[in-house]
């Protein structure tokens, strides 16, 4: 993750913390075509630090970081069709979601504890997914994917338990790359 990308994740987290529910703001509508626009499949395979040392009240360069370890998690996002409406706001009851969105992969158990299902999935791909876990004692698992770069087929997961979109349990957050495979849908012939 560049210097950059990270001041940009750390900004968009830091006004998430100021304004509770900028993080399900608007999205562009998509242009009217013959058949809706689908998002792609996509496979996430990320490489997650946990981070030691965020301060919220400050604009932190990546290299400012300091990790303690190091840890696989594999995410699914399927197919889905794009957004055409404003997502619901953070206090608005949850849109269905397709259950095929899933962990594939968490060797070290850093989704442990969490209750089954994601409960909040706002996928505005490839500007930012948002995916909450519920949790007992109302607190959930915070996953929120950034700055897709198409070049290098990656993005930048943030992860952490959060009571609402606007309190962080810096103690348990989790940052790095994930590599990115898309699977684009067939066409008939």
């Amino acid at each position: 993750m560049t210097s950059t990308s990270f001041r940009n994740l750390t900004t968009a987290l830091v006004a998430a913390m100021i304004l509770p529910g900028c993080l399900a703001g608007a999205t562009r509508p998509a242009a009217a075509t013959a058949e809706p626009a689908r998002l792609p499949d996509r496979t996430l395979n990320c490489r997650l630090g946990h981070a030691t040392n965020l301060d919220p009240l400050k604009q932190q360069d990546r290299n400012e970081i300091t990790f303690d370890s190091y840890h696989a998690l594999s995410l699914r996002l399927p197919p889905i069709a794009a957004r055409t409406t404003p997502p619901p706001d953070a206090t608005e009851p949850a849109e269905p979601i397709d259950r095929r969105t899933r962990i594939l992969s968490d060797p070290d158990g850093l989704t442990a504890g969490t209750l089954g299902t994601f409960e909040r999935v706002i996928d505005l791909w490839p500007e930012r997914v948002e995916l909450t876990l519920p949790m007992d004692g109302g607190v959930s698992k915070l996953m929120i994917l950034s700055d897709y770069d198409p070049a290098t087929q990656t993005a930048q997961m943030f992860m952490t338990n959060a009571t609402d979109l606007a309190t962080f349990d810096f103690k348990q957050t989790y940052l790095g790359p994930c590599a990115v495979q898309i699977e684009e849908r067939k066409k008939p012939a």
